[in-house]
């Protein structure tokens, strides 16, 4: 019995399960671990922190969670199932991203079947990327956006355009709260409303259609706890996250992100083959802003993705080839979620965290804590009695505190450093250059280490409990 063509457009998101598994198996990220202990702190607080409360270096310094909604939702799966639930909360938004892509896919005249094996085959890449951070979010809405556009400016009739523009509203209204980034949405429906005027034989309606679009958008990011200023928020965390490798220029340096550049660069000639400038022109931007910002490569690679299964199907003849091969289709992408269900099925149990948790129970109590830029997200979530010298809240520390700090752990007076803080204990990298500082010097002792931290303590310094 054959199944129907609506049923077989579920294959795209169901398919991305084992995946979504596979990637909460482990939290690599060191946001999240910060950005629990903020949701946490709203829930408990029932407000939004607009001073840092968690460092003794920047504390009670203006700050504001970017991702304050994302927080909460984190927090709300760690209070009911740990840090398993908090990676397996994040991790769904793998499906929902593949589920976007496949309506964009499908607006565009893909088939399911490609659809699915391209998502497979492209996500792979996007793995190391899909953490436990907001930017989830990111991926999935703009297909989605592109989507909705698409509705708009193409649907028959007036109740599909009017709701396809309430739907960007709606869209830009939960991004803007998950993810401050949303302001981008702006730009990618502004430049492919650009591209359907160009094709449209009806201009004047596209026209409005479109503005109405980018006006909706522009309303709705206003829709957050911060106005207007979310702009200046987004800027601020750009500006202050310039030595963060991220944040930096794309390289020809990382087989990952070559793979990602080389994904997009296809999905702009396919854009281009298929004569669609409502896909050149936001996936050119988002390349664009790829290639200054490497973080933003995955989320022009994922609309790529969604191009690259429509340009296949483009054709008569490539058509025709892929009807004659459908069962080898349906034959790998069963192969294919088989083996990612293995590999989840080896990892074991979600939310593995790759730092020392044990030894951050160790800290101290009442200890002045100088801590490695990674390590102080999990020392607010599990300590949080003890305040950080400084984590991955780069928007708060700014570059040249990052770069300070930075040179106190690896460069050759770290020890020194600590003495004019009046530091009394350190969670560091180990073999780091202030850890060879410190166990050379007699009034620090080694408290404990594995191969992800280090803690030492002044001989001072009494042993702490974990409250």
């Amino acid at each position: 019995m054959p199944i129907p063509k609506r049923l077989r457009w579920w294959s795209v998101p169901i398919a991305l399960i084992p995946l979504a598994v596979v990637r909460a198996g482990l939290l690599a990220e060191p946001d999240t671990f910060w950005q629990i202990r903020v949701g946490l702190d709203i829930l408990r607080q029932g407000r939004i922190p607009d001073t840092d409360p968690y460092s003794w270096s920047a504390w009670g310094t203006e700050w504001h969670p970017n991702s304050w909604a994302f927080d909460v939702l984190l927090a709300e799966a760690y209070r009911f199932g740990g840090l398993a639930a908090a990676a397996l909360a994040a991790a769904a938004f793998i499906p929902l991203t593949a589920g976007a892509v496949g309506l964009l896919a499908r607006r565009l005249g893909a088939r399911p079947g490609v659809v699915t094996l391209i998502v497979l085959v492209t996500f792979t890449p996007l793995l190391v990327w899909f953490s436990a951070r907001p930017q989830m979010v990111d991926y999935a809405v703009v297909p989605f956006l592109l989507v909705l556009l698409d509705v708009a400016m193409k649907g028959e009739r007036r109740a599909a355009r009017v709701s396809a523009v309430a739907g960007i509203l709606v869209v830009q209204v939960v991004w803007v709260n998950l993810h401050l980034v949303a302001p981008l949405g702006i730009a990618v429906l502004a430049l492919a409303a650009v591209g359907h005027l160009i094709t449209s034989p009806r201009k004047r309606r596209a026209g409005w259609i479109g503005a109405a679009a980018v006006a909706a958008a522009m309303v709705g990011t206003l829709a957050s706890p911060f106005g207007w200023t979310v702009v200046t928020i987004a800027g601020d965390v750009h500006d202050s996250s310039s030595v963060i490798v991220e944040w930096g220029h794309f390289t020809f340096s990382k087989p990952v992100g070559d793979l990602l550049l080389a994904m997009c660069l296809l999905g702009l000639f396919g854009s281009w083959r298929m004569r669609r400038p409502d896909l050149l022109l936001p996936l050119g931007l988002l390349t664009a802003a790829g290639l200054y910002a490497i973080r933003m490569l995955p989320v022009a690679a994922v609309v790529a993705a969604a191009v690259l299964a429509a340009w296949t199907s483009a054709s008569p003849r490539r058509s025709a080839y892929f009807d004659s091969r459908r069962a080898l289709i349906r034959f790998a992408v069963v192969a294919l979620v088989l083996a990612e269900t293995v590999v989840g099925v080896v990892k074991g149990t979600p939310g593995q965290a790759r730092y020392p948790i044990a030894l951050v129970r160790q800290i101290p109590a009442g200890c002045r804590l100088f801590n490695g830029y990674t390590l102080g997200g999990l020392v607010i979530l599990f300590r949080p009695d003890v305040k950080v010298s400084q984590d991955s809240r780069s928007d708060l520390y700014g570059r040249d505190a990052l770069i300070s700090a930075n040179e106190t752990e690896f460069g050759t007076h770290g020890a020194d450093d600590l003495d004019r803080a009046q530091v009394t204990c350190a969670l560091i990298t180990p073999g780091s250059a202030l850890s060879k500082q410190l166990q050379a010097r007699g009034d620090w002792r080694e408290v404990g280490g594995d191969p992800t931290g280090v803690l030492y303590a002044r001989t001072s310094t009494a042993s702490g409990t974990t409250p």
